[in-house]
């Protein structure tokens, strides 16, 4: 029988060669976090496709495995929505994350990029900025101490995290996010205070921000007294129940509800 030229070689996953090669790390770290892309109901998907690059010998084919199954997996998480939850409150709030996530990367990114006078990386970045001036960023990158960097950093593993678990309905989406959103705000507050900040970014690019945190700040007090991010019910053995079964455990007891 032919082969067919398309696919990638498969042969016995080789168990005595270390992955020193970055490619092959690299799939193995595509494919476990792509995993979380998937729906409950094709969570099996992951350690299928984790066997299978373990059968590809080229590194190069099995990173180009990893991201097919990336593209797999959000595909089906996309299918698995219904036409009615595409403008649910559930994912207006994913794309609310995601606009965090993209606008603090690109601060932390811009700054760093000053910083370490990668000018050709600061300017391109720069063109979704406007009036950037490469010369006036350079004083505020200088004027950042590295533990703000850190801090920036960190906001955006926390908005990522965040996202992650409202993709997957996690109650501690919730939590994570606010904290994010502090942190970023406590960020935020301090490059006010530095001279150097007013001069590199222009005045309403200031207040879009300002109105973002506090629009945001409505929106997640709006949810905590309306109840949209319920308390946890916690059984009496430690483990966590959901609201049906804490109601009909209560009715069982005698307990008020």
């Amino acid at each position: 029988m032919t082969p067919q030229p398309n696919r990638p070689k498969i042969s016995r996953p080789n168990t005595t060669r270390p992955s020193t090669n970055w490619r092959r790390a690299l799939a193995q770290q595509v494919l476990r976090h792509g995993a979380l892309l998937l729906p409950p109901e094709r969570s099996s998907w992951a350690n299928v496709m984790q066997r299978e690059a373990e059968y590809i010998d080229d590194d190069r084919e099995a990173l180009r495995w990893a991201w097919g199954s990336v593209r797999a997996g959000l595909a089906e998480r996309l299918w698995a929505l219904r036409s009615s939850e595409i403008l649910s409150a559930r994912a207006i709030g994913a794309l609310w994350i995601g606009t965090f996530i993209f606008s603090s990367a690109f601060n932390v990114s811009i700054t760093l990029a000053a910083r370490l006078r990668y000018q050709g990386v600061a300017s391109t970045l720069g063109l979704l900025l406007h009036g950037y001036h490469y010369e006036r960023f350079v004083p505020l990158a200088d004027a950042m101490p590295p533990a703000l960097f850190v801090l920036m950093g960190l906001v955006v593993v926390l908005f990522a995290a965040s996202l992650v678990l409202r993709i997957r309905n996690s109650r501690a989406a919730y939590g994570t996010f606010c904290s994010a959103v502090g942190l970023s705000l406590g960020a935020w507050l301090y490059q006010l205070g530095i001279p150097a900040y007013v001069e590199a970014m222009p005045a309403p690019h200031r207040w879009r921000i300002g109105i973002c945190f506090a629009l945001t700040a409505g929106v997640l007090v709006a949810l905590r007294l309306g109840g949209a991010a319920p308390n946890r019910n916690v059984a009496s053995d430690g483990d966590v129940v959901s609201d049906e079964e804490a109601a009909s455990s209560r009715r069982v007891n005698g307990s008020p509800p």
